[in-house]
C-alpha cells in the first residue's frame, strides 16, 4: 500500500513535502497548479496518486492510470541552475528510474530515447518532464508512471505495454529510491555521471529509426548514441555528419524481409 509513512521510512531526503491522492486528474497537472500559485514550491514536493483520471504522457498523449495498476508520481522542485535542456532532466530521470526498478525488482531494464523504460516484453514506464515559472525561479516537474501488477491494458496497448509485476508492498521503497535519486541529480545539475547508467541501458544504438517531430516524420537515419546532455546522436540518411537531436521522438524501423 502506498502511504506517506511507507515512503518516508525509506527516504534519505528529509526536507520533502508529500501529498497522496486517492484519485486525481494528473499529478503533473496538480504540480503545475501548485507552481502557478507559488505554494510550497521552494521545498521539494512529491505527489503520488493511487489513480489518475487524465494521466498525461509526452506529445499530448494520455497515460493509462487505473487504480492499483501502477505507480503514478510527480516530483516538483526549484532548479538550482539555469536549465540547459529539458532533455537532460528526462535523461537523468530515465537513468534513475531504470536503476531503481532494477534494484527493487532484480529485473533488467532498457531505455528508449528519450523517456521510455522497457523490459523484455514492452514499455513499463513513461516519464514527462515539464517546467513552470515561480517567482522568477524555474520549477521543474518530473512525472513518472510505472505499470505494476497485472494491468488490464486497453486493446491498443496490448503487445506494446508491459509491467514490472507485483511489488509485494515495496511501492513505498521504490518511490523513495526514485525520489532520492532525482533530488540527488537536482542538487548536482552539472554532474553527468548518470549518463553511464543511461548508456549501459540504451537500446537504440545502431538501430535504424524514423525521426518524428510534431507527429510528422521529418527524417530517418541510424542511431550512433547519446551525448552527455541526453541529445540523440543520429546519422541521417544521405549525410556524413552526425546530427544531435534534442526534441521529438524516434520510431524504430522494422527490417524489410526479402
Amino acid at each position: 500500500m502506498i502511504s506517506e509513512q511507507a515512503i518516508r521510512s525509506h527516504l534519505k531526503h528529509e526536507k520533502l513535502n508529500i501529498r497522496i491522492f486517492d484519485v486525481i486528474d494528473s499529478t503533473n497537472s496538480e504540480a503545475k497548479r501548485m507552481a502557478r500559485k507559488g505554494a510550497d514550491c521552494f521545498v521539494p514536493t512529491l505527489l503520488v496518486a493511487k489513480e489518475q483520471t487524465a494521466g498525461r504522457g509526452r506529445m499530448g498523449r494520455s497515460f493509462v492510470s487505473r487504480r492499483d495498476g501502477g505507480i503514478f508520481m510527480t516530483l516538483l522542485y526549484i532548479a538550482n541552475a539555469p536549465l540547459e535542456s529539458a532533455v537532460s532532466i528526462t535523461t537523468a530521470a530515465a537513468a534513475v528510474v531504470a536503476q531503481e526498478i532494477e534494484s527493487v525488482t532484480g529485473r533488467d531494464m532498457k531505455i528508449k530515447w528519450v523517456n521510455d523504460i522497457y523490459d523484455g516484453q514492452g514499455k513499463v514506464c513513461g516519464i514527462l518532464a515539464e517546467t513552470a515559472s515561480v517567482g522568477g525561479k524555474l520549477a521543474v516537474i518530473v512525472g513518472i508512471g510505472i505499470n505494476t501488477g497485472t494491468p488490464d491494458f486497453p486493446e491498443e496497448l496490448k503487445g506494446v505495454a508491459s509491467s514490472i509485476g507485483e511489488l509485494d508492498g515495496q511501492e513505498g521503497l521504490l518511490i523513495a529510491k526514485i525520489t532520492d535519486g532525482l533530488l540527488a541529480c537536482a542538487e548536482r545539475p552539472n554532474d553527468r555521471s548518470y549518463m553511464t547508467a543511461y548508456r549501459e541501458r540504451f537500446m537504440l544504438t545502431d538501430k535504424s529509426v524514423d525521426l518524428i517531430v510534431g507527429g510528422e516524420r521529418t527524417g530517418s537515419g541510424r542511431v550512433v548514441g547519446v551525448d552527455d546532455s541526453g541529445g540523440l546522436l543520429l546519422l541521417l540518411d544521405g549525410q556524413n555528419d552526425v546530427t544531435v537531436i534534442r526534441s521529438g521522438e524516434v520510431s524504430v524501423r522494422e527490417k524489410k524481409t526479402k
